[in-house]
């Protein structure tokens, strides 16, 4: 009987899993258009590239990424994962506007995955990517060492947190209730964002650099992140992309971090809400480069 009833728990946490995982891989590749393969070789290296094209033309923008995806996928083992335009660029590096003089308005980001540190090297010193790159006005590339385990890990984490949520009776995140005085800059933002419903009415994802602050800050910012993560928990949403960054030049960024929310009205309301107002003081970090994208790797 006590094996009957092991067994029959044992298969109902593996099914719980596998469903979870399901749910992010159906969110990852029919909502957000992610082609990040679950499972890859542990030499795959990734890079971020944020690209900034002086047009307001999105079919420009468009066939400028084209051509970049088409030059970057022609090294062996080389993919676009993700493709996202900017709809906002919610904060600036203290470190990059330091290299480019001044904030760069970035109007793209792709994440491309390629078979090793070395193929990535080949491909971006090549003429045929310097051209590709030639229509930007500016562009940045920071590396990613993306594990395959802990990403996979991450649904499962967020399950975990779930299912801590039920049992404890705790009280819902939603419908988001709005701060009882609006912020100003917050309503701005949000006003962008949502001009941009035409690519993101289902998907938006934050494209993060992140460099850590001092013991204080990464106290109060993981303080932070377990608020969020119990929001993303009952959402059914959250990090699609986490690893450490690999800067090809002198700047230092400790993580990259690029994290799905279900459209953008939801972020907005998110961001009006007084649950984000009241923990969004936690985030604290030594410097960011925050992006927020909607998806449009399926438009090139």
């Amino acid at each position: 009987m006590l094996r009957w009833t092991i067994a029959v728990a044992l298969a109902g946490i593996v099914g719980s899993v596998v469903w979870q995982e399901l749910r992010y891989l159906h969110a990852r590749r029919q909502i957000v258009h992610d082609l990040q393969p679950l499972l890859y070789s542990s030499r795959a290296f990734h890079v971020v590239t944020f690209l900034q094209l002086a047009t307001a033309d999105d079919r420009e923008l468009f066939v400028a990424m084209r051509e970049l995806r088409d030059v970057s996928e022609s090294g062996a083992d080389a993919k676009v994962v993700y493709a996202g335009k900017v709809a906002v660029n919610a904060l600036a590096s203290t470190q990059l506007v330091a290299r480019f003089g001044g904030e760069v308005p970035w109007s793209a980001v792709l994440l491309t995955q390629f078979g090793s540190r070395d193929a990535a090297d080949r491909v971006l010193a090549s003429d045929a990517y310097r051209k590709a790159l030639a229509p930007f006005g500016q562009t940045y590339a920071c590396g990613m060492q993306r594990s395959a385990w802990l990403n996979l890990g991450i649904p499962v984490i967020l399950l975990n947190k779930r299912v801590g949520q039920v049992l404890s009776r705790a009280p819902s995140h939603f419908p988001f209730v709005p701060a009882v005085e609006p912020n100003p800059a917050i309503e701005e933002r949000a006003a962008r964002l949502l001009t941009a419903r035409e690519y993101g009415a289902d998907a938006v994802v934050v494209v993060n650099l992140l460099r850590e602050g001092t013991a204080a800050n990464t106290a109060a910012d993981r303080r932070y992140t377990a608020q969020m993560f119990g929001m993303m928990a009952e959402g059914v949403h959250g990090p699609m992309h986490i690893g450490v960054a690999v800067p090809f030049t002198g700047d230092r960024f400790d993580r990259v971090a690029l994290v799905y929310y279900p459209g953008v009205q939801y972020f907005a309301d998110m961001m009006r809400s007084r649950f984000y107002r009241d923990i969004v003081g936690d985030k604290q970090l030594g410097d960011t480069q925050a992006s927020i994208t909607v998806p449009v790797l399926d438009r090139l």
